[in-house]
């Protein structure tokens, strides 16, 4: 099943079409004012970058790894490398939007990796931010200002002063997401975000809390402290959360059998799998995989 990407004001399947400038700033940065027509209805993305998309004009509703969220003018959607989302309707939506790569993120100077960290490696606690009229104003001038660089003539160093400008643009949206007062305690902020980041990469190895806390060198109880105080969750439900949304990828994403995604996500059995799936989402895998894809396995 070919999936289709935004890519600047083009969407492209696999051909990379970008402006001329160093390897690394047209690999891994674009950004461009999309108009409705960009946002097609219930096209499935798969995104390999993360992604601003500040809407400007219209209404409509976005659905992200199975959630769904309105969208109106001054509405700044985050979306996350490997996140799966799809427009469910579109009444004259436009949008300014900014992708980037973790090779052009590593431009940004070092002072931005806490904001840039929490927004996007726990990016479902942070996917919709209705702003208010001054600080809309304020990020559109950015997005503006940003847009305007990337479509000058280049020179060099273009790709540093354009990863200043996301410097700032991530922390003014860190800051309109009340999250610097957290990212101030740094030592509790830092052991939290490590957790996530284990998650993201351990998930296949063990589901457990106790797994975590250990790597951590922490309590099972001070781990799910961290985690209600940064995220409003339990450990236990975020672990949960983040298998369902791999679970989901896996069903829509690829043709693994349902035995192969039990032990792809390390379920000792398709029947674990299956009864957990139906618990946290309401229908049994084979069902969702026929709903979202169209085809049953």
């Amino acid at each position: 099943m070919d999936k289709i990407y935004f890519r600047g004001t083009e969407m492209i399947n696999s051909t990379v079409i970008t402006k001329d400038i160093d390897t690394s700033l047209a690999d891994s940065f674009s950004t461009a004012y999309l108009s409705a027509e960009s946002f097609e209805l219930h096209q499935d993305y798969r995104i390999s970058f993360n992604q601003f998309l500040f809407f400007k004009k219209g209404k409509g509703k976005i659905e992200i790894d199975g959630e769904r969220y309105a969208l109106a003018a001054n509405t700044l959607i985050l979306l996350a490398k490997n996140q799966v989302y799809s427009f469910q309707a579109n009444q004259g939506l436009e949008a300014c939007s900014l992708c980037f790569g973790d090779c052009f993120w590593e431009k940004t100077p070092a002072s931005a990796n806490n904001c840039k960290a929490t927004l996007f490696n726990d990016s479902p606690a942070h996917q919709s931010l209705q702003l208010q009229k001054e600080d809309a104003a304020d990020l559109s001038g950015l997005f503006n200002a940003i847009l305007v660089e990337f479509e000058s003539s280049d020179y060099t160093n273009k790709g540093d002063v354009l990863a200043a400008f996301l410097k700032i643009l991530m922390i003014k949206v860190a800051n309109l997401h009340a999250l610097l007062a957290k990212i101030t305690d740094q030592n509790d902020h830092k052991i939290y975000q490590h957790f996530i980041d284990l998650l993201a990469t351990h998930y296949q190895v063990s589901h457990d809390v106790a797994f975590f806390a250990e790597k951590l060198h922490i309590s099972n109880r001070k781990l799910t402290s961290l985690c209600r105080k940064h995220a409003d969750k339990g450990a236990k439900e975020i672990i949960q959360l983040h298998l369902v949304v791999e679970a989901k990828r896996f069903l829509q994403f690829s043709s693994s059998s349902i035995k192969e995604i039990a032990a792809l996500l390390n379920f000792s059995n398709p029947y674990q799998f299956s009864h957990f799936f139906k618990k946290n989402t309401s229908f049994p895998p084979e069902k969702y995989r026929k709903q979202v894809t169209g085809f049953g396995m």
